[in-house]
């Protein structure tokens, strides 16, 4: 009937209106009139609608791919269309309807992020040409290593922000790409439970559990348990992955104004993986089957890691928060790799391998205390925000490697004939001074402001200041370096409302990246600096059901460390590199039932070692029929494309063709408390290269068809 698909979007439109416009937290209860009727003329009166929490941020529950407001960049939420930078959102919806798990998975979803898969299970992010080198935790930094396993699990996350091009009023030093923020899911209030049970493809069984309790009048005590357990097959001959982990966290309101909050994340994996296949020496690929595993099942990389944190949030009567956070985390990570260390002879089918062991132990802290608040300029409302910022981290490193393994055959190449050899620690051959005891420490000062100088006109800025400091004791020469650099990185950004709708901006920000490779007469390299500019424009249509942008960037870097032609094992500093493309997107529900997902992105890069793609796109869809035969059952589809891309390895170029690859979902609610979904990668299981990185290994292909079915449960 008419009037049930009207009732029931009107209900949803007015519930997620209020998701995505206020930014207070607030609990609201409505009842109201559809303007349609039933039959007899009478009109149609909706449920009660009961919103929690902070609206137009936590993406939780709301159903909808568009976000009106973002966390990352600034230091409390901000609406996206004042934030002069490209910001996409993946809402926990998104990343549910894909059935995402992984940040290098949440890569795949976005336009302008590539992910370099590095062992068949995670990987590298690359941004407008760049490497990611680090990503955020509701705004606190993490190194972004995948030799070390990268982000935790996203069942622990509300939604994935990612900022385009510098971010170093907040972020201090880092990449001049970009800042990908995951934000945690908190308490809602809420009594309730949610128990998943996945299945699917290459034997990957998983297991979930979300909890979450309230107590109190008022319910001022707020807590929440997360926790998950896998296991995880690969069309990758042998190479399997088990994985667990859990989160909690408690939230209690000392007054109606001040909130402490505290907990910890937990996590633990064992992994089976392989470096990529090598290719022949004239950079081909090698004319065997994609599943073919060029390692060792004795080698594995073990990783075990913890965090703690806290954190209080005061709200003041003028409408200022003064907010502290702090965090501990640690990471052991253990490494035994079997890998080509040559391209395959094209004429004998011959390569050599070898064996590299690592053992990785890190603790780093960080502790942030910041106030921003409203202010009125010649009687319009601005704010602003200032504070300061330490991290500090501890860092020891020994490597070994063995080479006994020799030289192999393509044609007889058989991993389970490979002896394990014993490594000790710390090795004494090439690599040695890796061995190493790493101490760093920054400082940071920072502030911005955003004026609003006319009536829809914002001038933004920032500026940061940044004392660094790093010594490293190679323990294997008993050597020590040290680099001390004191930086002030600016931030100015201009925004207009040209419509109600629509929104102008530029930008100019810039970054820098200490290093801690050496120069041939022993000295470091200067940090990476980078800088870009920024032009685009931000639109918000259907009531901010559907947003858009579009940017045009300049990107220029200088000064990374190369390695040295005439000195072996030693680095230059490289020139300036320039980086210019344009990006497009948009997210949101254009039409009852419907959301959607859409972006394009050109880059064009001077540096050839980060295998980015020119050209690359995404589209996603998710269609819920409202009513009829099919009522509330839910259809997606989608396409990710890249066009073609290549590496360059000692001169030799290995070239990758273009691919598109189809990607489908389906789900029902059985009832209240039982929803039952499908998925399924590479629909027309499509064969196709996923990455290239060099001639001794780095050659992925991407998974073949696979599918995954999930069964939540609810209480």
């Amino acid at each position: 009937m008419v009037y049930a698909r009207k009732s029931e979007d009107c209900n949803r439109r007015i519930m997620r209106a209020l998701l995505l416009g206020s930014a207070m937290a607030s609990v609201i209860t409505l009842s109201g009139v559809a303007q349609a009727q039933q039959a007899g003329g009478k009109p149609v009166v909706l449920d009660s609608i009961v919103v929690e929490g902070d609206p137009g941020v936590v993406t939780e529950d709301t159903g909808s791919y568009a976000a009106s407001r973002s966390t990352v960049g600034y230091k409390q939420p901000t609406d996206i269309r004042e934030i002069p930078q490209t910001v996409n959102v993946l809402t926990r919806q998104r990343l549910d309807d894909q059935n995402i798990t992984t940040l290098e998975e949440a890569g795949y979803l976005l336009p302008n992020v590539t992910t370099a898969t590095g062992n068949g299970f995670d990987g590298s992010l690359y941004s407008r040409g760049h490497e990611v080198f680090t990503y955020n935790i509701d705004g606190a930094p993490r190194p972004f290593l995948s030799l070390y396993g990268t982000a935790p699990d996203l069942i622990f996350f509300d939604r994935v922000e990612v900022l385009s091009g510098p971010s170093g009023v907040f972020q201090g030093s880092g990449e001049p790409v970009g800042t990908v923020n995951l934000v945690r899911k908190r308490p809602t209030g809420q009594n309730a439970g949610r128990v998943t049970g996945i299945a699917g493809s290459d034997e990957h069984f998983r297991a979930e559990t979300d909890l979450q309790a309230a107590a109190g009048d008022d319910k001022q005590l707020r807590g929440r348990i997360i926790g998950y357990g896998h296991t995880k097959g690969s069309y990758l001959d042998i190479a399997e992955q088990e994985k667990g982990g859990g989160y909690g966290t408690l939230e209690y309101d000392l007054t109606d104004k001040l909130t402490v909050s505290f907990g910890g994340i937990h996590e633990s994996e064992d992994t089976v993986s392989m470096s990529g296949q090598p290719t022949y020496s004239d950079g081909s690929f090698l004319n065997v089957p994609v599943e073919t595993f060029f390692g060792a099942p004795w080698a594995q990389r073990e990783v075990n890691t913890a965090e703690g944190f806290a954190e209080g949030e005061y709200a003041f009567d003028n409408g200022g928060v003064f907010k502290v956070t702090s965090r501990v985390y640690n990471r052991d990570t253990n490494i035994k790799n079997a890998l080509a260390s040559t391209a395959v002879d094209p004429a004998t089918g011959d390569f050599t391998m070898f064996v590299f062991a690592r053992r990785f132990d890190e603790v780093s802290s960080y502790v942030d205390a910041n106030y921003s608040a409203p202010f009125s300029f010649f009687g319009r409302r601005s704010e602003f925000s200032v504070g300061t910022d330490y991290r500090r981290s501890e860092q020891d490193m020994k490597q070994n490697f063995d080479f006994s393994l020799g030289t192999q055959n393509i044609n007889t190449f058989d991993p389970y004939s490979l002896t394990e050899p014993d490594i000790t620690y710390p090795g004494v051959g090439p690599g040695f001074r890796l061995n190493t005891e790493t101490e760093n420490n920054e400082y940071g000062g920072y502030g911005y402001t955003r004026l609003q100088v006319y009536d829809g006109l914002n001038l933004t800025l920032g500026g940061r200041y940044t004392s660094y400091d790093s010594d490293t004791l190679d323990t294997g020469r008993s050597t020590k370096t040290s680099i001390t650099e004191n930086e002030f990185v600016p931030m100015v950004g201009l925004s207009y409302d040209i419509v109600p709708e629509a929104t102008v901006y530029t930008s100019y920000s810039e970054i820098f990246q200490p290093q801690s490779e050496q120069q041939a007469d022993g000295s470091q390299v200067e940090p990476v600096r980078g800088r870009q500019v920024e032009i685009g424009t931000k639109v918000s249509l259907f009531d901010g059901f559907l947003n858009g942008q579009a940017s045009v960037y300049w990107l220029q870097d200088e000064n990374r460390a190369i390695s040295d032609p005439n000195n072996t094992g030693s680095f230059i500093a490289s020139q300036e590199e320039d980086t210019h493309g344009f990006e497009l997107s948009v997210t949101g529900s254009p039409y009852p039932g419907l959301e959607l997902s859409a972006g394009y992105s050109y880059v064009d890069t001077d540096l050839e070692t980060d295998p980015t793609p020119a050209h690359s796109g995404v589209i996603w869809g998710r269609y819920t029929f409202l009513d009829g035969a099919l009522e509330n059952l839910y259809i997606g589809a989608g396409v990710q494309a890249v066009g073609e891309f290549e590496a360059v390895s000692s001169g030799v170029k290995i070239d990758a063709p273009g691919y598109a690859v189809v990607n489908a979902s389906a789900g029902y609610p059985i009832n209240e408390n039982f929803e039952v979904g499908l998925f399924v990668k590479n629909l027309l299981d499509h064969e196709y290269v996923e990455r290239v990185n060099t001639t001794a290994r780095g050659v992925f292909y991407g998974d073949p068809l696979t599918a995954t079915l999930r069964l939540t449960g609810k209480f």
